[in-house]
């Protein structure tokens, strides 16, 4: 991933990932440079990572173990999907009393049971 300014095209971040992944990983490593961190990169990166998922149809989690940082950053994305599914799902469910389980919800978000597991504990 690149930025642009008056001077051209700068890397900013990457992401890696392995075409045939036995653990079903949707990426294998997230990079944001220092300088660039706390600019919404990795969250994009993220986000672009799960799109990837949802493209292949397949349910997706980064490469464990994870960074403090990375684990930081995947919590704060993976709350705001989950909230942001749940209000989405509130409001145009047809049933009363509303009824998602955790797998439908893993569907919605193309994540693994385990991290919509962590989230909601979280």
């Amino acid at each position: 991933m690149t930025e642009y300014d008056q001077y051209g095209l700068h890397m900013v971040g990457y992401f890696s990932k392995e075409k045939e992944s036995s653990e079903d990983y949707n990426v294998a490593c997230i990079l944001t440079l220092p300088c660039h961190q706390k600019k919404g990169y990795g969250r994009l990166l993220i986000e672009f990572s799960y799109l990837l998922s949802q493209v292949e149809g397949k349910l997706g989690s980064p490469e464990k173990p994870l960074s403090d940082l990375g684990l930081l950053s995947y919590r704060s994305y993976w709350s705001n999907a989950v909230l942001e599914s749940l209000i989405q799902y509130m409001e145009n469910a047809t049933e009363s009393p509303p009824n998602l389980t955790i797998l439908e919800l893993c569907d919605r978000l193309c994540m693994k049971k385990d991290d919509v597991i962590s989230t909601l504990q979280h």
